[in-house]
């Protein structure tokens, strides 16, 4: 096996986050990373992780760009002016944080319950034991940091550990749930896959630094049944320190891919944004340049003592020419046409809502006499829908690898056992475009033409948890109908509510 010893100093420069993003970067996704191995080895581990991290640099390199430029750390801060420089307006407007925060608010915003798939009558409590174990190990708050790093920079990486392969160094990990749930930032890691048509995952990279001046690096690798911890400032197989079985199965590091080509939510429309930064930190130099425009003394010679009293006291006599005409007092100044400024900020502006898929804010007019559903549909909701269902599509097939996980460690701990990933399915909480009394009629409608209350509550779209609903309407019909047969029978319809008099 060939030992090559890759540097680390790549990584080192690339995590500063003291320096602006000078340039502007022409980014296409993210790249997967391939492997002609089928299985990872303490023999192969060394020889795969130099191969790929090359690769990956150049990925980690674009997702750095893209944080910094989603926190507000674009080119235009770095922007430079050839001519009249004192006058350089830096504004970003940082529309890359408000379409992120949309994106996650909207997709992860409500909790993503599980819901019992089948007709098992003991599945549904058991799903709702599952979505209690989700609630005591915070998931919600865990997906929307998850959310953040996939709109961010295309991609996001959740990791699922046994709480006993942790007790070792933590005790307190013991709770509801026998499974811990850990975000990571995808700068930092990325899934090796097999080079044929199946493209599977058949590992998961992860690394810290170990110091301030990042020479030391500690390389955690998770497969399908095993990790592998190397540590050290170059990779060899000298600097593996730690090797242990983790019996899973599934490759524990999971990748949560924004789309088939793993863009960020605002990436697309980079050069856009920065136009808009452009044009703006423009504007508003031409509004400064008219402000501080130079006064011009045509046809006068002024003395610097007759200067500083026009500007105390805001007036100043000419004396005439030579010739006897007057002097003439003006300012040089160019006026920008705001109007059509403001024509080109809207129409960039409005592009960029209409690319990246997010409804209309400027001039909807939401003051008509149309319902609710139908304004939210035409001002553009229903793009920003098409696109969470998109996102929704390609979470689904993470979250079900996930599902396996988490199930196949409740079932070697008993925490739960006898339900299995068909027996789940992910609930997405859905933006309500019908209005309630649309969902209640459907609702009815179902339910008389002999529809379970399961299906009428899946169907009509009344909540965002058919099932539990379920649950609770048929507990409530059991209910009222035992207290309808506690009654007496001697008593009438007509005399419940009050005594004779």
């Amino acid at each position: 096996m060939d030992e090559k010893k890759v540097e680390l100093q790549g990584i080192k420069s690339s995590n500063e986050d003291n320096v602006y993003t000078n340039t502007p970067m022409e980014l296409h996704g993210r790249r997967k990373l391939f492997t002609n191995e089928r299985i990872i080895t303490k023999d192969n581990v060394i020889q795969v992780l130099n191969a790929l991290l090359p690769r990956h640099m150049r990925n980690r390199s674009e997702e750095v760009y893209l944080e910094k430029y989603g926190r507000g750390i674009q080119p235009i801060l770095n922007r430079y002016k050839k001519y009249n420089s004192e006058v350089n307006n830096k504004i970003c407007a940082n529309i890359a944080n408000q379409i992120v925060t949309f994106k996650k608010a909207e997709f992860a915003g409500k909790p993503i319950q599980y819901v019992s798939r089948g007709n098992k009558k003991s599945i549904p409590k058991k799903v709702e034991k599952l979505n209690s174990m989700m609630l005591s190990e915070g998931k919600q708050s865990k997906d929307m940091e998850l959310a953040y790093w996939m709109f961010t920079c295309g991609v996001g990486y959740r990791l699922v550990l046994n709480d006993k392969a942790l007790s070792v160094l933590r005790k307190e990990l013991y709770d509801e749930a026998p499974f811990e749930i850990y975000i990571l930032d995808p700068r930092n890691t990325f899934a090796i896959r097999t080079n044929d048509v199946t493209q599977r995952i058949i590992a998961g990279v992860t690394y810290v630094f170990l110091d301030e001046l990042q020479n030391e690096v500690e390389y955690t690798v998770y497969t399908a049944n095993e990790v592998f911890t190397i540590r050290g400032t170059t990779l060899n197989a000298s600097n593996i320190v730690r090797m242990a079985v983790h019996n899973i199965g599934i490759v524990p590091l999971l990748e949560y891919p924004c789309n088939s080509v793993y863009m960020g939510a605002f990436e697309v429309v980079l050069p856009l944004l920065d136009a808009y930064n452009t044009t703006m930190s423009n504007r508003l130099d031409g509004i400064e340049q008219f402000i501080q425009a130079l006064m011009v003394f045509e046809g006068v010679d002024v003395s610097q003592e007759t200067l500083d009293e026009a500007k105390s006291t805001g007036a100043i006599k000419l004396p005439p020419t030579m010739d006897g005409r007057s002097g003439h007092l003006y300012y040089l100044n160019e006026q920008l046409d705001q109007s059509q400024t403001q024509t080109l900020v809207d129409d960039i502006y409005q592009t960029i809502l209409q690319i990246v898929g997010m409804p209309s804010q400027g001039n909807a007019n939401t003051s008509d006499s149309s319902n609710n559903g139908a304004v939210i549909m035409k001002n553009g909701w229903w793009n920003s829908e098409a696109r969470r269902l998109e996102t929704v599509g390609m979470w689904k097939e993470a979250e079900t690898n996930f599902l396996k996980i988490a199930l196949k460690i409740c079932a070697d701990s008993d925490a739960l056992t006898g339900i299995s990933v068909s027996d789940v399915e992910p609930k997405f909480a859905a933006n309500n475009y019908e209005d309630l009394l649309v969902k209640t009629q459907s609702f009815s409608t179902l339910r008389t033409s002999g529809c379970s209350p399961l299906q009428a509550f899946k169907y009509s779209h009344l909540g965002n948890d058919p099932e539990s609903d379920a649950i609770e309407f048929e507990a409530y019909q059991e209910t009222l109908a035992e207290d309808l047969d506690e009654l007496p029978t001697h008593v009438h319809a007509d005399d419940v509510g009050g005594e004779d008099e």
